[in-house]
């Protein structure tokens, strides 16, 4: 349609369409336990008819099933417009994919585009049209169950994953088949939450989420976001999605963003139970004055907006924008001309699992898997060793992470056990479990209750002393012992805060047995988010986070393993020695008793180090990497001018291999604390052995800028720093002077 046609239609609708275009329901409302189109959401009372009027539905999964919602929809609806379809998309729909926060890992964007991109060709033709990502939420408290689904603790790399995320979702034209609509979230600083806790309280001031919060969701606005999502926390005690200064002042106003702004699940309705309004009525309105567009399964517009604008207290003018906006998405969608936007069961089927989507999967795993110790190159292994791998990972199947579809793919998913001895039939391997993936002294209180999901607890004493005796006496034997230990599949994502970091006791139990006979173990690990490891790290020659690697997660780690493949990826959240030190994060700024200033009144801890066990960009391959003199182009910067960063690096390893060249600046002097260290550029290289590359960066005032005092986004002059690494722990710099 043309926007007058748009206009014309929305001018045509009856106030209740209106009011049912912004209404997003539950899959619920359609399909009751024996698949029946209910038409009546009984926990609402909608009439049938109201039903009937809504735009959009989610968690409605399968071609068959969308395509009959909404063939009735259209059937049914007044002026017949189709329903937008919407679900959480978060790492693949058929092919699962490593977590978004491993993805980020890879410090390649255009990783992370192929595999939105190859998520986006699997959804469309199952009825799909929005996903509830990228997540873009900077995470730098690893209690939080949701980090595994952003980029890690840093601005700048999550801003390039965000716009890579977006374009690889939505393509270049969203009515095009294989396309799906992005949807930012959550907007805005939901990954600051107090202690991790999902839901809870934030309280930042406006030039800290101008500095450090908001660039990365403006990122994906500014890629061409459809849609942009609110967040459940308050800031700052007013509710994100009644926060009129974040929503109309910067995100319409100021970014020109135009796109839809949905809430998410209930969250006009959870504003009174922030305490700040009263009823339904009280609540629809301060999220429409913040344009608020689409609401997401709950009802206070629906019940509260029609006495609103009878009371004068919202517009039709306001109403109408925000309807205008839904009906754009249609559009925009090609949902007028196309209601049933290439959703083809047969279709659907062929392109589940695909190869290409597959091949991915794979190829990803070592690219987002990172490497953190390799004590006397222990890795890759040797394949005439005796190798005993031991751990509830070696025999699961399911290696998906949380926020994963699992009932979407017709290929099934491999363990470790069965692709080392297929790939290795004749060597001496020896596989024990060792334990469950959790135990009945685990301190977990609330999953059950929270996700109405079982997880399975060993409880059996003697079975568990029994399955450690057997291990152990595998590791007795070996040369090298390979451990695949970590978090349970299922307890990341929404819901899944913790207040305890480690490894589950029950897996502790069977590693410190197994160190205690022999020396020569690696870890492979497996986590949603950073975990205390240094114990383990300790007691181990090597230690390989994979992360949740996904669909084809086995392949991909006995690649790595025996050196077919290597470990690129480099950290993007830190590992904290304990818990005590989260949040935790490279870019701190300085005070006037950091330890490089103060020796005896510094900042810092009694019982632990201040720095993490792991920081920021750190991460090993298969090979070495020599630095060669930081150079810099010229000594003075000025407005209009670019500087030229370059530097020497050379393989002097054994094999060919990747490097991830980090630049970092520091602004010495400022108008306001400015962080110790700012990443401003990343480059993967390829290097083959023994060969020297010449890696070049530009820099600009512009990427010395920062919001000062008075919320001006400027640079001033002074001596800036600039240092090129391997990680964020880099110390050598060199200088030049903004003028």
């Amino acid at each position: 349609m043309t926007e007058k046609q748009l206009i014309e239609l929305l001018n045509d609708l009856s106030f209740e369409e209106k009011i049912g275009e912004l209404q997003q329901l539950s899959g619920r409302v359609y399909f009751g336990d024996d698949g029946i189109i209910t038409g009546v959401d009984s926990n609402e009372n909608l009439t049938e008819q109201e039903v009937n009027r809504s735009g959009s539905v989610i968690n409605v999964v399968g071609p068959d099933k969308i395509l009959k919602v909404q063939k009735n929809h259209i059937k049914n609806h007044p002026h017949h417009i189709p329903m937008i379809f919407m679900l959480d998309i978060i790492h693949g729909f058929g092919t699962s994919f490593p977590t978004p926060l491993a993805q980020s890992c890879s410090f390649d964007p255009e990783l992370v585009k192929e595999i939105a991109h190859e998520s986006a060709v699997e959804a469309c033709n199952a009825g799909l049209h929005v996903t509830f990502s990228p997540m873009v939420d900077i995470c730098r408290d690893a209690r939080w169950g949701r980090v595994m689904e952003g980029s890690g603790e840093d601005p700048y790399l999550s801003s390039k994953m965000a716009e890579a995320a977006v374009l690889g979702y939505q393509g270049d034209d969203l009515s095009k088949e294989g396309t799906i609509a992005a949807c930012v979230k959550h907007f805005a600083a939901y990954g600051m939450v107090e202690a991790g806790r999902e839901y809870g309280t934030v309280d930042t001031s406006e030039r800290f989420l101008r500095q450090y919060y908001l660039p990365s969701y403006k990122a994906a606005c500014d890629a061409g976001s459809a849609l942009l999502m609110t967040a459940f926390n308050a800031n700052g005690g007013v509710p994100s999605t009644g926060d009129k200064h974040l929503l109309v002042d910067i995100l319409r106003d100021e970014w020109g963003y135009n796109g839809a702004v949905i809430t998410d699940y209930g969250s006009i309705r959870s504003m009174y139970s922030h305490g700040v309004t009263k009823n339904a009525k009280e609540s629809a309105k301060l999220a429409m004055d913040a344009q608020v567009d689409i609401e997401m399964c709950s009802y206070c517009y629906h019940n509260g907006l029609p006495e609103l604008v009878k009371t004068g207290e919202i517009s039709m003018e306001q109403i109408d924008r925000a309807v205008l906006r839904v009906l754009q998405l249609k559009n925009k969608l090609g949902l007028f001309e196309n209601p049933y936007r290439f959703t083809d069961a047969k279709k659907s089927l062929e392109v589940i699992n695909n190869k290409t989507a597959m091949d991915l999967a794979q190829k990803a795993v070592s690219k987002t898997s990172v490497l953190l110790k390799n004590e006397d190159k222990i890795l890759p292994l040797k394949k005439e060793e005796k190798i005993a791998f031991i751990g509830p990972y070696v025999y699961e199947n399911d290696m998906y992470g949380g926020w994963s579809i699992r009932n979407q793919r017709k290929v099934e998913p491999r363990n470790i056990e069965t692709v080392v001895k297929e790939k290795y039939p004749q060597n001496e391997f020896v596989f024990e479990q060792g334990s469950e993936l959790l135990g009945a002294d685990e301190p977990i209180l609330k999953y059950d209750r929270a996700r109405g999901s079982t997880l399975e607890f060993e409880a059996d004493a003697t079975a568990r002393k029994q399955k450690i005796e057997k291990a152990v006496k595998a590791a007795k034997t070996a040369d090298t012992v390979v451990m695949c230990i970590g978090e349970h599949t299922k307890v990341g994502g929404e819901l899944a805060a913790k207040a305890y970091i480690d490894i589950p006791k029950i897996q502790k139990e069977l590693f410190d047995a197994v160190a205690a006979v022999n020396k020569n173990i690696v870890v492979v690990l497996f986590d949603h988010r950073p975990l205390d490891i240094t114990d383990i790290s300790k007691k181990s020659k090597a230690v390989l986070n994979v992360w949740f690697p996904g669909i084809k997660a086995a392949e991909g780690i006995v690649d790595m393993l025996f050196g077919d493949a290597a470990p690129t990826g480099r950290l993007t959240m830190s590992f904290p020695y304990t818990v005590g030190q989260c949040p935790i994060y490279y870019s701190q700024l300085p005070t006037d008793h950091s330890p490089v200033i103060e020796s005896v009144y510094a900042t810092g801890y009694i019982d632990c180090q201040l720095t993490p066990l792991y920081s920021f960009g750190e991460g090993l391959t298969y090979t070495d990497f020599e630095y060669g003199e930081l150079k810099l182009s010229k000594e003075t910067l000025s407005q209009g001018e670019t500087l030229t960063v370059s530097i020497d690096i050379k393989n002097i390893g054994e094999r060919d291999g990747v490097e991830t060249v980090q630049l970092y600046i520091r602004d010495i002097f400022a108008s306001v604390s400015r962080p110790l260290k700012e990443l401003k550029g990343f480059k993967k290289v390829e290097i083959h052995k023994g060969e020297t590359v010449t890696v070049e960066f530009t820099l600009t005032p512009e990427d010395c800028m920062f919001y000062n005092t008075q919320l001006e986004y400027v640079w001033e002059p002074g001596e800036i720093q600039v240092f090129v690494g391997p990680n964020s722990k880099i110390e050598k710099f060199k200088s030049f002077e903004l003028v």
